[in-house]
């Protein structure tokens, strides 16, 4: 039986991959509005950056003593920089939405699953499970059946393709820096700092939008409600509900993200979505699940 305070702490986790598995239908229904990648990325992290500054500025006047808040110079750069890689995953995330379909833009943003088993091999010089190759090979093959490969047309075309893979890459560096960059600082402050490395890279994204016409009636609403469900609460469900339900239950739970965003693209937007590439689907769930299984937190 899981123990209340994980039970409490996978609920929030669960609430925070359903704010994310909605997000993609509403950004592509705000393209159908007439609004550019540029202008709905930079409206979301802009005032997610800015909701979470003004919480840690709050955080810290309540809290001068809290050590986890003082940051040395040097974290705070590396935090800065690492958090380059939620710009860069924002970015390319949106573009695929903008280039396919919410179904098979999420099925490609998972394939970070089997990218961060190969960069932890990588860099920590370390042979990756059995269990771990399993999981990989169990998405990959996942994904070949959610994208069709080998079953007639392919169901996305390259530029998706590409933007979607892209986005998988920026999304493994972002899961490693999140777990290995400064963190002893407070999650609060370090999501902060990493919200300023983030709006950087978006700011550069968007300066050709902002250059020839930035349309500010994206802010409202469509900025408001996906800076909310893309930034700001599951920032924070995260923050707490993950140290609560332990890195391994984490990471199963969160994995509902993906059903989650298909689900929600099928019955809004009126996406198909064959019974094999389902298959797929589950598969990859089954692989995140089964590679975090034995884990003891």
């Amino acid at each position: 039986m899981i123990r209340p305070r994980r039970a409490i702490g996978a609920g929030m986790v669960l609430l925070a991959a359903t704010s994310y598995g909605v997000l993609a239908t509403l950004v592509k229904s705000a393209y159908g509005d007439g609004y550019s990648p540029a202008e709905v990325l930079a409206a979301q992290d802009l005032m997610g950056a800015a909701a979470l500054a003004l919480v840690d500025f709050v955080l810290a006047r309540r809290s001068p003593d809290d050590v986890s808040l003082r940051v040395a110079a040097r974290d705070r750069v590396a935090l800065m920089l690492a958090g380059m890689s939620i710009g860069f995953t924002g970015a390319f995330y949106y573009l695929a939405v903008s280039a396919a379909s919410v179904s098979l833009a999420i099925v490609l943003l998972m394939q970070s699953v089997w990218m961060s088993v190969v960069v932890e091999a990588l860099l920590e010089r370390r042979a990756p499970s059995l269990l771990q190759l399993l999981s990989a090979g169990l998405v990959i093959v996942g994904a070949a059946l959610a994208t069709n490969v080998g079953f007639g047309d392919l169901a996305i075309g390259p530029a998706g393709l590409v933007f979607g893979l892209l986005a998988a890459v920026s999304n493994t560096a972002m899961i490693w820096c999140s777990g290995h960059v400064a963190p002893a600082v407070h999650p609060i402050r370090r999501s902060a700092l990493m919200m300023v490395g983030g709006a950087s890279v978006v700011l550069a994204f968007a300066a050709p939008t902002l250059v020839a016409g930035f349309n500010f009636s994206v802010i409202w609403p469509w900025g408001g409600i996906i800076a909310l469900l893309g930034t700001i609460l599951p920032t924070f469900l995260f923050n707490f509900g993950a140290p609560l339900a332990g890195a391994g239950l984490t990471a199963i739970v969160s994995s509902a993200e993906l059903p989650v965003a298909i689900i929600v693209a099928t019955v809004v937007l009126g996406e198909s979505f064959a019974p094999r590439q389902w298959s797929g689907v589950a598969l990859i769930v089954a692989a995140i699940a089964l590679s975090n299984l034995r884990r003891g937190d």
